[in-house]
């Protein structure tokens, strides 16, 4: 057969099976118009004598070809019926039964690979200021994410292994799903530590910060279920309960994240460092709940070779509200340029608070002014348990305050500043002065002590009264019969602040008062001030009526 007889016959065969396809898909798609259309501008029989592929682009009117396109007219189901897919009924099963299985061959494999615990130690405690030491079993789990689990693990402050930081007993480490077959390429995305128990030495802060000052690559750490307890060495402080904590770690910042109960309350903190213009900057948030207390801390100029930290401060405490300036070093504050506000007074408070290696504080408090008529609102207020223990003082509260006011808000103006000396020590309170201005009337000093225990609380005192002007002294209490008064006179008794009972041993002027005059004003001062309760106590007219009973008398 010649080469062009050849050529003709294949180009025939070719164009008829076309033609037959071309007319059974048609066919099948019932697409008579595509059919017709195709016949007229694209004839294959022309392809027998020349192939021209200009010629084959003008046959080609892609436009008109497009408006015959409506897919609403395909009947793809006379399609699968001519394709023949009944054949292949499983097909659709394997299709997902197949990628499953490989999934959970690929996700179990790491059960066969052998872990060893010294590799797995080294890679949770990378940082070089702790040690870890795993006692228990380690296995493999890929459910519900693959991961490593680990019982009973032990951290260490040192390589030393004496001070136990963190126990754990039981540790999931998140694997990424990445290389999971290929043991040594294992990456640890994220390590949760569940039934832990946390050792915090308050007077060793320094250690912990050194622990997240390495840049290391940091894997995300979660602590679920667990108690940190908060020691002073070997001394118990507090736990924060139900504990659960977060680690946020990135190249320029860290953030850690704790909730939990402490003293029955709910706890918040969120500690946060960050590098800004090459400077490490920290911001502290704590919040409680029942207490009702936010405190917004931040940390700047960190004096890496001393310990040195300078700061500002926010507190609020319900409609109490503290900002100020401060300095730490060596476990001790110091306040500075601070503002106090609250709804009874406004001031200043500067001082030192020692946190280490007991908590003890030294402050002043200097008032601009001091609302005593919503104040004793305030106290009056409460119910009678709370007026009972109102001067109940945490035992844990020990220092000096020195607390002033310039002004004093009341109904009938009878004070006007007063300044004082206070100590707390072990839950009892050491008033060393407490020296009280009455303008022209004259002015008074108060001493004594406030001893609480739990059946007990009472003011033990020494007080000494001045009348400057005796004369103005009885037109203000509405006296005019009586036409002299001591102009010095000293008190010495006990105030009994749980059952609220007042009891003098002494009253003297130049002399000491019989014990009959002294038992007869004792009881005047409980009949009119302490009637009921506390409720007069602090009320102008119920103390000028007292003061009337006791002066009638001499007449």
């Amino acid at each position: 057969m010649k080469y062009s007889n050849f050529k003709r016959y294949k180009y025939s065969i070719i164009t008829k099976n076309l033609n037959t396809l071309k007319s059974s898909f048609l066919k099948a798609l019932r697409f008579e118009d595509i059919k017709i259309h195709l016949q007229n501008h694209f004839n294959l029989k022309r392809f027998n004598n020349q192939i021209n592929t200009k010629k084959l682009y003008n046959y080609l009117n892609f436009r008109k070809l497009y408006n015959y396109m409506d897919f609403k007219k395909y009947n793809f189901l006379k399609v699968t019926r001519k394709i023949g897919l009944k054949k292949y009924k499983n097909l659709q099963i394997y299709l997902i039964v197949l990628p499953i299985l490989i999934s959970f061959l690929y996700l179990a494999t790491p059960t066969f690979f052998k872990y060893e615990k010294l590799k797995i130690e080294q890679e949770i405690c990378k940082n070089k200021n702790i040690t870890c030491f795993i006692k228990g079993d380690i296995n493999y789990s890929f459910y519900p994410t693959p991961r490593i689990k680990i019982k009973d693990l032990t951290i260490y402050n040192s390589s030393k292994k004496k001070n136990i930081f963190i126990k754990v007993g039981d540790v999931s480490i998140k694997l990424s799903v990445k290389n999971l077959v290929i043991k040594k390429k294992k990456k640890f995305k994220k390590i949760i530590f569940n039934n832990f128990k946390i050792n915090i030495d308050l007077k060793n802060l320094k250690k912990y910060k050194n622990i997240f000052k390495e840049k290391n690559n940091f894997i995300p750490l979660k602590f679920s279920k667990g108690e940190i307890l908060l020691l002073d060495k070997d001394n118990y402080v507090a736990t924060i309960h139900e504990a659960k904590l977060n680690f946020i770690l990135d190249q320029d910042s860290k953030n850690i994240k704790i909730k939990g109960k402490l003293f029955d309350d709910d706890l918040y903190i969120n500690l946060k460092n960050m590098i800004i213009d090459d400077k490490m900057s920290t911001r502290i948030i704590l919040k409680m709940s029942d207490l009702n207390l936010l405190t917004k801390v931040k940390l700047f100029n960190f004096d890496k070779e001393e310990d040195k930290i300078q700061g500002d401060i926010f507190i609020k405490k319900d409609k109490n509200k503290f900002t100020g300036i401060f300095n730490y070093q060596n476990g001790e504050i110091k306040i500075s340029k601070s503002n106090l506000r609250n709804i009874f007074l406004d001031g200043k408070l500067n001082g030192t608070i020692k946190l280490l290696p007991f908590f003890d504080i030294n402050l002043d408090l200097n008032l601009n002014s001091v609302n005593f008529t919503k104040l004793y609102s305030y106290f009056l207020a409460l119910d009678e348990k709370s007026q009972k223990s109102f001067f109940k003082i945490n035992k844990k509260i020990n220092g000096k305050i020195n607390l002033s006011s310039d002004r004093i808000y009341s109904s009938y103006n009878l004070v006007k500043s007063f300044e004082s000396r206070i100590t707390f020590n072990n839950g009892n309170i050491s008033i060393e002065q407490f020296l009280i201005n009455l303008g022209k009337l004259g002015a008074a000093d108060i001493s004594g002590t406030v001893n609480n225990d739990k059946k007990f609380s009472n003011f033990k005192y020494e007080s000494n009264i001045f009348i400057d002007n005796p004369k103005k002294f009885l037109s203000k209490f509405g006296i005019y019969k009586q036409k002299k008064i001591p102009t010095n006179l000293f008190i010495s008794g006990n105030f009994d602040l749980k059952r609220g009972k007042a009891i003098f041993y002494e009253i003297s002027n130049n002399e000491k008062l019989a014990l009959e005059d002294i038992n007869f004003i004792e009881q005047e001062f409980n009949n009119y001030m302490l009637e009921d309760g506390y409720k007069y106590l602090f009320l102008f007219p119920k103390f000028k009526e007292f003061i009337k009973s006791v002066t009638a008398k001499d007449n």
